[in-house]
C-alpha cells in the first residue's frame, strides 16, 4: 500500500512535503532521487539504538520536565529526561497498577539475579508510562532501553547455556507484549510469540513445571497459539503433554479457559493440512485427505461445544441481558425506522468470564468458517446452518464489547478482545457495512489509546489465516 504525506507510515520527508511514499527500506525511492536524507516508513521497527534521540525538538521540550503521576490521579512530580531510579519505581508501579491490574504479577527478580528481563521490563514500564501521558521524552526513554535490552537478548540467545536460563525466557514474554503495545506491525509480536515456544522447547517439560514457568507458559499460551494460526504453523501446544504436564504439579491452576485453550491449540494444524492439501501435486488423493481434513475439523467443533455445555452448566457463568447503549450500530427495518442491530448487550459476572465467553465464540467462528471453507457439501440447509452459527457467535462478542470496555479492567479487557473482535469482524463484518465500520472503530479506539493502548489493534484486520 502506498503511504501518503500526513499519515503514519510515509518517511518524514514525504510527510513534510505532502507526496505519496513508496514506503521502500531502508530509504524510499522519492528521498533518492531528490537527493534527500531519508531514515524510512514511519512504522515503528525495533532496533538496537545508539543512545542518541534523534528529535532534539522533543528533547528541548521537555528538558525542563514533565507532569508524573503515580496513579494518573495521585502525586504529581517532575521528571528529567535523565531518570533515576526513583522514577523507574513510578513507571513500574503505574504500569502494575494500570496494565498489570488485577493479574498475578510475574515478580521480576532484583537486576543482580535477572538482569535481563530487569531491562525488559524498565523499558515496558517506561514505554508504557510515556504512552498513557502522552510524554514523549519518557517514551523514546522507553524505547532506547527496549532497543539496548533486545542487543543484550541476541546475544544471549547465542549462548547455549543463557537461552536455556529463566532471565531470557521472562525477557522474550516481556518484549512480545512491548511489540503488542507499540508496533503497527503484527510480525513483531508474532514472531516474539514464535520464540518464545522455541525457548519452551529447550528448556524442555521438566523446568516448565516450575511454577515461575508455568506463570509465562499461561500468559503467553494464547499469542503463541494465534501466531502458529497467523502463520499457518504446527505448535508443540496442541501434543497432550504440553496440555497436561506443566500443570501436573499445579492442578488448582486448571481451569475452564485453560481447557479452552487446550482446544483452541488444536486449530493451528488445520491450516497446516488445508496448505499440503492443496500443494500435493497427486490429485487422486486430495479427495480422502479433505474428508479427514473435514473429520479434524468437526472434532474441533464437537469439543468446543463440549466446553460450551460445561461451562453453561454452572449458573454462576450465566451472563444478564441490559439494552444497548446509544453506541450500538443501528440498521433500517422494512418500515424505514432505525434500530439497533442488536437491541441488548451482555453483562457478565467478571472479566474472567467475559474472555472466556468471547474466545469461545471467536474460537467457534474460527473453526465453522474453516469448515465452511472446505465446499465438502451442496447441501444448501447444511451450508445455511453453518452461516446461522457463524452469525449468531459473531453477534455474542458484538455485544460483548461494552462489558470489556468497563473502566474498572484497565488495559487488560481491551488485548483479550483483539482475537474475538478479528473474529467478529469476519463473521458479521464482511456482510454489513454498518457492522463493519463499528468493528473498525472499536479497534481504532483500542489502537489509539482511548480503549487501552495496543497499537497491534491498527493492523488486526490485515492479518489474513
Amino acid at each position: 500500500m502506498v503511504g501518503v504525506g500526513g499519515r503514519s507510515k510515509a518517511c518524514d520527508n514525504c510527510r513534510r512535503r505532502h507526496v505519496k511514499c513508496d514506503l521502500a527500506t531502508p530509504k524510499c525511492r522519492r528521498c533518492i532521487k531528490a537527493r534527500l536524507q531519508c531514515d524510512g516508513p514511519r512504522g515503528i521497527a525495533i532496533i538496537p539504538y545508539d543512545g542518541q534521540n534523534k528529535s532534539s525538538q522533543t528533547v528541548n521540550e521537555h528538558r525542563d520536565g514533565v507532569g508524573v503521576s503515580t496513579t494518573g490521579r495521585g502525586l504529581v512530580m517532575p521528571i528529567n529526561l535523565r531518570l533515576s531510579v526513583p522514577h523507574e519505581d513510578i513507571f513500574r508501579a503505574f504500569i502494575h497498577s494500570h496494565l498489570l491490574l488485577g493479574n498475578e504479577e510475574i515478580v521480576i527478580a532484583p537486576e543482580v539475579d535477572h538482569p535481563i528481563s530487569a531491562q525488559c521490563f524498565l523499558a515496558l514500564s517506561a514505554t508504557y508510562f510515556g504512552i498513557k501521558h502522552e510524554q514523549k521524552a519518557i517514551t523514546q526513554y522507553g524505547l532506547r532501553r527496549y532497543g539496548s535490552a533486545l542487543s543484550v537478548v541476541y546475544k544471549a540467545l547465542a549462548n547455549d547455556d543463557e537461552s536455556r536460563s529463566f532471565d531470557v525466557l521472562e525477557a522474550v514474554m516481556i518484549m512480545a507484549l512491548i511489540e503488542f503495545l507499540i508496533s503497527e506491525r503484527e510480525d513483531g509480536w508474532i514472531y516474539h510469540s514464535r520464540g518464545l515456544e522455541r525457548l519452551f522447547n529447550i528448556r524442555g517439560l521438566e523446568l516448565i513445571a516450575s511454577r515461575s514457568c508455568l506463570l509465562i507458559l499461561e500468559r503467553t499460551r494464547a499469542s503463541i497459539i494465534f501466531a502458529a494460526i497467523v502463520l499457518h504453523q504446527p505448535t508443540n501446544l496442541a501434543r497432550p503433554e504440553w496440555k497436561t504436564r506443566p500443570w501436573l504439579f499445579h492442578p488448582e491452576r486448571i481451569d475452564s479457559l485453560k481447557l479452552l485453550f487446550d482446544i483452541l491449540a488444536d486449530c493451528p494444524e488445520l491450516f497446516v493440512l488445508r496448505d499440503r492439501i492443496s500443494t500435493d501435486p497427486d490429485e487422486s488423493s486430495k479427495g480422502p485427505a479433505v474428508q479427514l481434513l473435514s473429520t479434524k475439523c468437526r472434532h474441533i467443533i464437537r469439543d468446543l461445544k463440549q466446553w460450551e455445555q460445561d461451562w453453561a452448566s454452572s449458573a454462576s457463568h450465566a451472563s444478564i441481558e441490559i439494552p444497548s447503549p446509544p453506541t450500538t450500530p443501528r440498521s433500517t427495518d422494512s418500515d424505514g425506522k432505525s434500530r439497533f442491530i442488536w437491541p441488548t448487550i451482555l453483562q457478565y459476572k467478571s472479566l474472567y468470564h467475559a474472555k472466556a465467553m468471547t474466545v469461545y465464540n471467536g474460537a467457534l467462528v474460527l473453526v465453522l468458517r474453516f469448515l465452511h471453507g472446505l465446499r465438502l457439501t451442496e447441501d444448501t440447509h447444511e451450508r445455511e446452518a453453518l452461516q446461522e452459527q457463524i452469525h449468531a457467535a459473531g453477534l455474542i462478542i458484538c455485544r460483548s464489547v461494552d462489558y470489556h470496555h468497563q473502566k474498572t479492567w484497565a488495559e487488560q479487557s481491551s488485548f483479550g478482545l483483539l482475537f474475538p473482535l478479528r473474529m467478529a469482524y469476519d463473521a458479521v463484518g464482511r456482510d454489513h457495512p454498518t457492522i463493519e465500520i463499528w468493528v473498525k472503530g472499536i479497534l481504532d479506539d483500542i489502537s489509539a489509546g482511548r480503549q487501552g493502548s495496543w497499537k497491534s489493534a491498527k493492523t488486526l484486520l490485515e492479518i489474513r489465516a
